[in-house]
């Protein structure tokens, strides 16, 4: 499941405080506003008490004093992932934030070396999310980033990315796909906004969007906020590994983690519908194969 349904009001309070010292450097620093709505967005949707208040929010609690409240597995495996999520609600990512988050990590028991797996596909999907995000803004942005702003990671990537001359051919090829086929699909998605093809400059990487796009398609869910979700929600129920990491994307900047534009109902049955599918469209799918299928065929065969 997405995460427990059972938290205690003790564990909420506990997890929001290691959230928060995380966020705050144990209270020496300010919290930025995407952090608090990350931390809003954990209280209410992922822990459901929203009658917890700032102060009662521990800013200074500690790893051991964590340990001590929450100390079934489950649970502290989940408190651990989002830990792990805190340090990376914000741009440019903090070390001192990654440290605090480690030493809370470390006492919860959590194998390392697997969260650094969970960390990992954590940047993966976050860079994917707000690559989606800029690109919905237009042609124009490409020319108008700062490399010191809060998206200067997705800028450098951009400025170093070379193209890649053969690979954005194949992807143009799919004009010529037949109209109703998996390829034609994805070559009208993007027509329609005109944003640059997989293997141009203007692009980040292959293995990073396309299968995010190819949900779209598949599932025809749009690009609005509650799109993304959905989106989000479907990859989080089909993954086969760090589901829940990528269901707290939808909680996570650039989308408005208090739940705005989420449609509670679209969430949980497009999580469901991942869930049920035939197949894994998240991880390594190998889509090319089925590029000149029909979409509907597909959606039978997939189950989706």
């Amino acid at each position: 499941m997405i995460h427990p349904t059972n938290w205690t009001l003790e564990q909420s309070k506990a997890t929001l405080g290691a959230l928060r010292s995380i966020a705050t450097l144990h209270g020496t620093a300010q919290m930025s506003p995407e952090e608090a709505q990350l931390l809003e967005g954990v209280r209410i949707n992922i822990l459901h008490h929203p009658e917890i208040t700032d102060a009662e929010q521990n800013v200074h609690i500690k790893p051991d004093e964590l340990t001590a409240i929450i100390t079934d597995d489950e649970h502290k495996e989940r408190a651990a992932q989002l830990i792990a999520l805190m340090p990376y609600a914000t741009r440019p990512f903090a070390d001192n934030k990654t440290y605090i988050s480690e030493k809370f990590i470390e006492a919860l028991g959590e194998n390392m070396h697997r969260m650094e797996d969970f960390i990992g596909a954590r940047q993966k999907h976050s860079q994917n999310m707000e690559y989606c995000a800029l690109r919905k803004l237009g042609p124009d942005i490409w020319r108008n980033l700062d490399e010191e702003s809060q998206h200067k990671e997705i800028a450098k990537l951009l400025k170093d990315a070379e193209g890649d001359p053969e690979e954005e051919a194949r992807y143009k090829s799919l004009e010529g796909y037949a109209a109703g086929t998996l390829g034609r699909a994805f070559w009208d998605f993007y027509a329609q906004f005109d944003w640059p093809l997989p293997g141009s400059k203007q692009w980040i990487s292959e293995d990073m969007t396309v299968r995010h796009d190819l949900i779209h398609v598949l599932c025809s869910y749009d690009i609005s906020i509650n799109g993304e979700f959905c989106v989000s929600a479907f990859s989080s129920g089909n993954s086969e590994k760090f589901n829940w990491m990528i269901a707290m994307l939808g909680f996570t900047p650039p989308y408005v983690s208090t739940g705005q534009g989420l449609q509670p109902a679209d969430f949980t049955t497009a999580y469901m519908r991942g869930v049920n599918a035939s197949h894994s469209f998240v991880d390594s799918w190998d889509f090319w194969p089925v590029m000149e299928h029909p979409v509907g065929d597909l959606r039978k065969e997939y189950e989706i």
